[in-house]
């Protein structure tokens, strides 16, 4: 599993330097919300699948914590903003190309989130939560029920 945060650390760290070279090519075809996710939410997640990748945890467990909450409630706010402006120019291509390109764009677009979001995230709370969250799940049914003793 290791070799797998290894290479996506080191495309991340590629996708990062393009968009930071995009950004600074081009800084007013970005929007304030993706300004503040590539300051803010890039390093984070740049740090922590490094940290998860070659097995450091230079932080202590409640600052993971506390970074994977940020970056939940902030992809979240991102994400929300970003897909339906995704839809929105599918659509715009769905008039200019057709039905079926704008459909592809539209699923290669939601792909690319998931796949630049969800690991970091995973990576934040596997640093956050090292041996997981397990004993603070208590399922009703999980729990071991003594049989009642017979009366002799």
């Amino acid at each position: 599993m290791s070799s797998y945060w290894r290479v996506y650390f080191w495309a991340y760290l590629a996708l990062t330097a393009l968009s930071v070279l995009g950004a600074a090519l081009r800084p007013a075809a970005l929007a304030a919300i993706d300004w503040v996710d590539l300051a803010a939410f890039t390093p984070v997640a740049l740090f922590a699948v490094g940290a998860q990748a070659f097995s450091r945890s230079v932080l202590p467990t409640n600052l993971w914590k506390g970074l994977l909450f940020a970056a939940v409630f902030w992809k979240s706010i991102a994400l929300g903003v970003s897909v339906p402006k995704v839809i929105a120019r599918g659509v715009d291509m769905n008039a200019k190309v057709g039905l079926g390109a704008a459909e592809l764009t539209i699923a290669l677009a939601l792909f690319m989130a998931a796949f630049l979001v969800g690991p970091p995230l995973m990576a934040l709370y596997c640093k956050g939560y090292p041996d997981g969250d397990l004993g603070r799940i208590r399922l009703p049914s999980a729990r071991r029920r003594t049989p009642a003793k017979a009366k002799a």
